[in-house]
């Protein structure tokens, strides 16, 4: 099954043998920003723990932001729990969107969409993931929460990093 989300869409993962059903996870922050600038900070992966809270670690394995490019990830929930998971970049558009696929703890399809409106760049993400870990698919009715609180928390530092790269 096709989603369409933003500019780009993506196939819904399948469950295989041992993992827990689809985890789905859709977000949108606005930030007041230029599309550039916006870009050039989700894009230096490496720096996204001195910003993000909750998120870590983030290593690139290569440079650039190109097809095949891949990072290690790793995300402290509010609850303790840990995630340590790769992506690999499937399909970019740069500024306009990222598609990328998960494998680790978590396994699927992220996509990443960016718009300017006027002085307001929006950033839709997709999340499309299962999991073989017992513990995860055992806390799946806060999964929605936890994910919650680390993109919120992406939002807040994203917007206080862009406010300190334009002041």
């Amino acid at each position: 099954m096709t989603y369409e989300h933003g500019q780009q869409p993506h196939q819904h993962v399948r469950t295989h043998a041992g993992e827990s059903a689809p985890f789905h996870f859709e977000n949108r922050w606005r930030v007041n920003a230029r599309l550039a600038d916006v870009w050039s900070v989700l894009s230096e992966i490496e720096s996204w723990p001195q910003w993000w809270p909750g998120l870590p670690v983030a290593v690139p394995a290569d440079d650039g932001i190109v097809p095949g490019s891949r990072a290690d990830i790793q995300v402290d929930s509010p609850i303790g729990v840990t995630l340590s998971f790769g992506i690999e970049l499937q399909d970019t558009d740069p500024p306009n969107f990222v598609v990328f696929s998960a494998t680790g703890d978590l396994r699927g399809t992220g996509v990443w969409s960016l718009q300017q409106t006027g002085p307001i760049t929006t950033i839709s993400s997709v999340w499309c993931v299962t999991t073989r870990r017992m513990s995860i698919r055992m806390m799946r009715p806060v999964a929605t929460w936890m994910h919650s609180r680390v993109m919120s928390a992406g939002h807040r530092g994203l917007v206080a990093r862009l406010n300190r790269l334009t002041s």
